[in-house]
């Protein structure tokens, strides 16, 4: 497997934040896990903002928005526009708390402060009590005035320590307004954003003014001047900023499109840019051709793989796939769901050639045991399919079906019997599948058309040379490749004996 240069791998947590509060998109949880999409993520992944790597992470999800290609066209070239850009994209960076900032804005009613007219009332009674104080000298109104800005204080640091996440998130928001007008005002970009989104960028000039002093005096505090900390609280006995905090959420709350627009607008950009840099990155990728009736391949490689070998398959019809342990069977079938989700959401697949339908892929692959839950293997894998096939009775999308070592979690009669009886049921409906099994039972499956993959033993040593042939698989290399790795010989004996002796028992 390839290593990742940089560190986004611990910041996962932060990057999907987006994707969680947006459409779920064609891509399940199940087979994103199965397909080992973080992994897929981290290397296409180079984005210059945190907005880049979480619209990248929601556009893997194949949602209905997509990226145009002439925009990707454009970053592909060597130019002063890229340089510019990839600039402007890395002063909006990647600050922790700005990855809060897209639930922050869905949920920016919710932020609200309770009973903000208590913050008004409190600002009213401080002025009225530090004039009167002014005037008169009264000790009582000095009083009075002191416990107002007392109390002032105590609700500035409260809202400060309780709001800190969401007021420094603000500050990634006015970083975000700032530069994307520089980039709506690029002569080669506007043509690639839309109208809403430039009268967004308009509609929410106010809140961006709003903003500027109290993100400003938020800068200049972390010098740590002594200056700069009393005016900070100033402020705070003044509960400015707390009053501007609490207007601006609502005037998000009012302008909430607006401001989801240019956040996405930037994130399309900052994505199409990473997508030019990932084929330049790779040895070889094609834009993917879609088609009612074709699904075929050419030169397709696993993009995970450092030395991967190219393979090549139409699926006109249903496939099942059997070979020996470790002959490529899995990582094949994962490199043309991967390959079929890539196309389908940054239009680049690591292949020579792919033609493809415009469908929903799912999978039942890399299960275990849920010891937390008390789900046994089989329990886990039956409910997985059972997720596919109420897809295949529900859904309106075409379907692309992969399952590896169908139910493999229970023993041999039934598990055969109901494989069968599945297999039946999805021969009978308008969906492509690819069935990877050890069960040669299967194999006899009407419907479906055999592939497999084969190994050699020369000299002691078991070959793969990991491509896919047609026709079903004639090697068996269980007890071979225990030899190969230097088991006990009595080992090896034994298991030969039990084996000879359980074929001449059928």
């Amino acid at each position: 497997m390839k290593e990742f240069y940089y560190d986004a791998k611990d910041r996962m947590n932060l990057v999907r934040r987006m994707h969680e509060n947006m459409s779920p998109g064609k891509v399940d949880d199940i087979t994103w896990n199965d397909l080992e999409m973080d992994q897929v993520f981290l290397e296409i992944n180079h984005g210059q903002s945190f907005l880049g790597e979480q619209y990248l992470y929601h556009l893997l999800h194949c949602p209905e928005d997509k990226i145009s290609e002439d925009l990707i066209e454009e970053f592909e070239k060597e130019s002063k526009l890229k340089r510019s850009v990839k600039d402007r994209l890395r002063k909006i960076g990647k600050v922790t708390e700005s990855y809060y900032l897209y639930e922050l804005l869905k949920d920016s009613d919710m932020l609200l402060l309770d009973k903000g007219w208590v913050i008004h009332l409190l600002q009213v009674t401080l002025i009225v009590f530090g004039i009167i104080a002014m005037v008169t000298q009264n000790p009582f109104f000095i009083a009075a005035l002191v416990i107002n800005g007392l109390i002032n204080l105590t609700i500035y640091l409260f809202v400060k320590r309780k709001y800190e996440i969401f007021i420094n998130t603000m500050m990634s928001f006015k970083e975000i307004y700032d530069n994307a007008g520089t980039l709506i005002k690029n002569q080669t970009l506007s043509r690639y954003i839309s109208e809403p989104e430039k009268r967004a960028y308009q509609n929410i000039k106010n809140l961006s003014r709003i903003m500027a002093g109290v993100i400003s005096r938020k800068r200049a505090s972390f010098t740590g001047e002594v200056v700069v900390m009393m005016v900070e609280y100033i402020y705070g006995v003044l509960l400015y900023d707390i009053a501007i905090y609490n207007l601006v959420m609502k005037g998000i709350y009012k302008k909430e499109q607006d401001v989801l627009l240019i956040l996405q607008m930037i994130g399309r950009i900052d994505c199409a840019m990473n997508i030019a840099e990932y084929r330049s990155r790779v040895d070889r990728w094609c834009i993917p051709g879609f088609s009612d009736s074709s699904f075929k391949m050419e030169g397709l490689v696993h993009p995970l793989i450092d030395k991967p070998v190219e393979n090549e398959l139409t699926i006109d019809e249903k496939i099942i796939i059997t070979g020996p342990n470790a002959a490529g069977k899995s990582t094949f079938i994962k490199a043309v769901a991967i390959g079929s989700i890539l196309a389908q959401s940054i239009n680049t697949v690591t292949a020579n050639r792919f033609v493809l339908p415009k469908m929903k892929v799912m999978t039942c692959m890399a299960l275990r045991d849920d010891v937390i839950s008390h789900e046994s293997y089989y329990y886990r894998e039956a409910n997985y399919i059972k997720r596919i096939l109420e897809e295949v009775q529900q859904s309106n999308d075409k379907l692309f079906i992969v399952i590896d070592e169908i139910l493999k979690g229970t023993n041999t009669k039934e598990r055969i019997a109901a494989s069968k009886a599945i297999l039946t049921y999805l021969s009978e409906r308008d969906v492509y599948v690819i069935i990877a099994t050890h069960d040669m039972e299967l194999t006899s499956q009407k419907g479906y058309i055999n592939f497999h993959f084969d190994s050699q033993i020369l000299e002691n040593e078991i070959v793969f040379d990991y491509r896919i042939h047609e026709g079903v698989s004639s090697s068996k290399n269980a007890i071979a490749l225990l030899e190969y790795l230097q088991y006990p010989s009595e080992i090896i004996t034994n298991a030969r004996s039990y084996l000879n002796e359980n074929r001449r028992s059928i």
